[in-house]
């Protein structure tokens, strides 16, 4: 049998990826448990008898096609601090923060446009500043 989920622990990359290509399991996580299970985006599902799904079509070639989801946790200082909310002593403020995060919100169809605007005024700002240095320095 191959287990549904794979669990490893260990900050060597030759280790993670060993397991990652050498193992076949329904889905890894790399340095944490069950968090996976709150990313919406990874597919979750098992190979082999935990793996049946739905067939015909485009259907069984992905049923019969496992692609398995990994995770892999960095120890930054950012991912600790977000993530030590997870960790008893549960106090109010962090129970606070958890409904925060795994709340499901929908963005606004306007706010989906500030990546492009940003990039735009970004992009414009820029042509003006070096234009401006290179009128100071006498570049051009």
């Amino acid at each position: 049998e191959k287990p549904l989920s794979l669990y490893v622990f260990s900050t060597n990359k030759e280790t993670q990826n060993a397991f990652k290509s050498q193992t076949s399991s329904g889905s890894m996580v790399v340095n944490d448990a069950v968090v996976h299970l709150s990313v919406e985006t990874l597919p979750f599902g098992g190979v082999g008898a935990s793996g049946m799904g739905a067939y015909h079509g485009k259907y069984t070639f992905t049923t019969f096609s496992h692609q398995k989801s990994v995770l892999v946790r960095d120890f930054s200082a950012i991912g600790e601090y977000l993530g030590e909310t997870r960790y008893p002593p549960y106090q109010d403020w962090k129970i606070k923060r958890m409904g925060l995060l795994l709340k499901n919100r929908k963005i606004p169809e306007c706010l989906s446009l500030i990546p492009y605007l940003a990039c735009f005024f970004l992009g414009v700002g820029s042509t003006f500043l070096v234009k401006l240095l290179a009128q100071k320095f006498n570049l051009f």
